[in-house]
């Protein structure tokens, strides 16, 4: 079912690139459109007032409102803002190791830094927006790291807890198709598709190194609302699933031999044993996000805005990947073959992001 969700989706904003391109050139804007003149659909909107938007769509019918000019301004605006993303990311423990008496294996927490740019775009009642946004910046890995202890002939295991700071890189990129429905003179609802994709480098040059990557496919409904001919806000709920989820990581130890004297642990030397990069196809889960915003347009056709966007998802636990086995040795003597089995967990990951930026409609 979440794959026939993803393709829907992905066919019906296809179909509509002939009529995004459209909105690019001076034949794509509706009868009406007018950059440089004053629309007259606001009652009391004088010159200084004036937004440069379009007036456009039938007074009749089932939405028999025109589209607001302060929300039409807002959705024909290029954008670019600075963001502080809230990450917080938890590997469950789902009983898996039993000595961990902890909800989470691992976590990763803290405040990255970025920036996003946006384009969106209306041609009549459609309505289309691309963004692409990048984080960096530290954050606290927070996790365990095994400890032996003890002979050959008695090993003694122990997870220790652990914590390092760690670095991180977010790329998201998605791509919007709606159709806005005028309710009010005021109110405009937008049901949509969204299709993107989102990508986390996790502690990059730490030995916490992983690469998850996925796409996602939703369904949404944006809500706007005209206070004045030059304050818009906006609420925006949309809910869908992750899909071709994977992650690649680094240091998974393969193969090779371990050599120690007398059954002595301290005297135990590896040899040979390789660092492996397995990728992991993770399980497809549920994803929504939910935003809110406030747009003030200050002089002329520019724009300043603030919002915050909270969002959720998870993956789903990787099947297991068996590498070489590491022959263990005592004296010369074989002893034993150290099984390298690796699983990547069921996994969630909870986003805050505060945002504020400049915008110019057209």
């Amino acid at each position: 079912m979440k794959k026939y969700l993803a393709i829907i989706i992905a066919i019906f904003m296809l179909s509509t690139v002939n009529v995004y391109a459209q909105t690019m050139s001076k034949y794509g804007y509706p009868e009406g459109y007018k950059p440089n003149k004053t629309v007259n659909t606001l009652k009391n909107t004088t010159q200084n007032n004036s937004v440069s938007s379009i007036s456009n769509n039938s007074s009749s019918g089932l939405f028999p409102h025109r589209i607001n000019p302060a929300i039409l301004s807002v959705n024909n605006m290029l954008s670019v803002s600075y963001s502080d993303l809230g990450l917080n990311y938890g590997e469950y423990n789902d009983g898996a190791v039993s000595s961990i008496n902890n909800k989470y294996l691992d976590t990763d927490n803290g405040f990255i830094n970025g920036f996003s740019i946006s384009l969106k775009n209306t041609y009549k009642h459609l309505y289309s927006k691309e963004n692409f946004s990048y984080y960096i910046s530290n954050d606290t890995y927070t996790g365990y790291i095994p400890e032996y202890s003890g002979t050959l002939s008695n090993l003694q295991f122990s997870y220790q807890p652990f914590k390092q700071t760690s670095s991180s890189k977010i790329y998201n990129f998605n791509w919007k198709i709606g159709y806005m429905l005028p309710i009010t003179d005021k109110f405009v609802i937008t049901p949509y598709g969204d299709l993107g994709w989102h990508i986390w480098k996790r502690g990059d040059n730490t030995s916490q190194y992983a690469h998850y990557s996925n796409w996602f496919a939703m369904v949404g409904l944006l809500t706007q609302y005209a206070f004045t001919p030059k304050l818009v806000g906006d609420i925006d709920f949309g809910y869908g699933t992750t899909f071709d989820a994977q992650a690649k990581e680094d240091n998974n130890a393969s193969g090779g031999a371990i050599y120690c004297q007398n059954g002595d642990l301290s005297t135990c030397l590896p040899v040979g044993i390789n660092e492996d990069t397995i990728t992991f196809d993770l399980g497809s889960k549920a994803i929504y996000n939910l935003s809110a915003g406030l747009d003030y347009r200050f002089y002329k056709k520019f724009h300043i805005f603030a919002d915050v966007n909270y969002e959720r998802f998870k993956y789903g636990q990787s099947s297991t990947v068996n590498l070489a086995p590491t022959s263990l040795y005592n004296n010369g003597t074989f002893v034993e073959y150290l099984y390298n089995s690796y699983t990547e967990p069921n996994s969630v990951t909870n986003e805050i992001i505060y945002s504020i930026g400049l915008g110019y409609s057209f």
